[in-house]
């Protein structure tokens, strides 16, 4: 794997992305819950022939080979901007000839690869700097009719994975977080809402989803959430004095969470549709 020291980007492009190809399994179990919620999602707003699918931020690959499985007449181009989780995705996808996983900016690779007949996403989407001008060129890049659907995490307080632990290693209240590019970035329905329709996107149908985010072990926990997501920011902040302290509250937050053997939190998500060149 790439050295990120070397390498220039948002820190999902390098070290954040190389931390997630490292721990793509730990996610993926993560978000198992709402995975087939969004596969469902993504084949009701798919053509019932042979079709294009454009996959924006695909990470490991998890849910590309998903729609590839589910859908095997379908040609699937899927992108992200960390070499190191192309890397995984093309290995993953190497066997699923439908597929193509290419590293670039998810807006400048559906220029040029589109149009496509689907656009989707798993969490893929909250990070662009420009969140309008990027959802013009996706729908500029999806032919009329066709359909966008992704999922992203809603308000912070629903999410206690995120909130909780990064408040233990805080040790302080902390307020949400803002619309910056963030896994939190599409909290709220109706900025997501006006995102949309600013871009050219009609049909919105955001759904709530709640799920429960599973961490494994308290082991496999702390070494996956002090590597991604919002307390692993802090604790990246924090001076080394603080650190064994810090973390020694998120193992507190982690062990009430237990069920059984297993940490498990409480999980909400949106699912959201929309489509493009069709009346509102």
């Amino acid at each position: 794997m790439t050295d990120s020291t070397t390498r220039t980007g948002p820190e999902w492009a390098t070290a954040s992305g190389d931390a997630w190809a490292e721990l793509w399994e730990h996610t993926d179990r993560g978000l198992e819950g709402l995975a087939p919620r969004l596969l469902s999602s993504m084949l009701a707003g798919s053509p019932d022939r042979a079709f294009r699918a454009f996959d924006v931020g695909c990470g490991p690959g998890s849910t590309t080979i998903a729609m590839a499985d589910a859908r095997p007449e379908a040609a699937i181009v899927a992108s992200d901007i960390s070499p190191s989780l192309v890397q995984v995705a093309q290995g993953r996808t190497a066997d699923h000839p439908n597929v193509e996983v290419v590293l670039g900016d998810a807006a400048e690779v559906a220029e040029q690869r589109g149009p496509f007949d689907l656009i989707f996403s798993r969490h893929g989407v909250m990070f662009f700097p420009d969140p309008i001008q990027a959802f013009k060129r996706l729908h500029a890049s999806t032919r009329s009719g066709g359909s966008l659907v992704f999922s992203c995490f809603q308000e912070w307080a629903a999410n206690p994975w995120a909130s909780e632990l990064a408040e233990a290693v805080a040790g302080r209240s902390l307020p949400s977080p803002g619309r910056e590019p963030s896994g939190f970035a599409f909290a709220d329905p109706e900025y997501v809402g006006e995102i949309l329709k600013s871009s050219g996107w009609a049909n919105l149908a955001p759904s709530a989803v709640s799920f429960d985010y599973v961490a494994g072990s308290v082991e496999d926990a702390m070494t996956f959430l002090t590597r991604i997501g919002p307390a692993s920011v802090l604790l990246r902040s924090l001076p080394e004095a603080e650190l064994e302290s810090a973390r020694g509250r998120m193992r507190q937050v982690l062990e009430a969470n237990l069920v059984g053997t297993t940490v498990s939190f409480p999980a909400a998500a949106w699912i959201w549709s929309a489509r493009a060149g069709a009346a509102a």
